[in-house]
Order: structure tokens, then sequence, then C-alpha cells
């Protein structure tokens, strides 16, 4: 699904310090801080957040009631909520 998918994902949470997921190659690596150039920005607070990782919350009916907001491409925006959704079934989360 990541395949060919190089892109920066910057997230803005509320009262939280900042941080990015890059995806390259496949593979997404996790940093601290401010990216110069993210190709979306999520901004929300971090229960909704949370929320959205283990599926309380649907991504769409969080954007669409501005709970969760972002900047940039919509398309890359709902890509991450698949992976999203993916990793959660995956890993059965929340334990």
């Amino acid at each position: 699904m990541m395949s060919g998918w190089d892109k920066v994902a910057q997230f803005r949470l509320d009262g939280e310090d900042p941080f990015y997921l890059s995806f390259s190659n496949g593979a997404v690596a996790f940093s601290e801080g401010i990216h110069s150039k993210p190709d979306v920005t999520l901004r929300g607070a971090e229960d909704v957040l949370y929320k959205l990782m283990t599926g309380e919350l649907d991504p769409m009916k969080a954007f669409m009631l501005g709970q969760f907001k972002f900047d940039g491409s919509l398309k890359d925006a709902v890509k991450i909520a698949d992976i999203g959704d993916i990793v959660r079934r995956s890993v059965k989360f929340p334990p």
C-alpha cells in the first residue's frame, strides 16, 4: 500500500510537541519536531487522534465535525487514515 508513496505527514496535536511521519520506499519513520515541507499537516486534539487510531471515531466524521483538520492534499490525508486503519486491524489495537 505504501510502495512508491514518498510523503511526509506532520502532526500538530493540541498541547503536545509536534512530530512527523516520513513514508518512503514502503517504510515509515517517526521524527520529533517540525518538517520544513510536509505534504500534509494533521491538526487536532490528542484524544481525537487516539479515537481515530483505535477505530472509535471515523476519520471522515472527525473531519466533517471539525474535530480533526488537515492542510494539504485530501488524497494524502485519506491515505494516512487508510494506513492507520490497516495497522490498527493488523495489531489488534487497542490490546
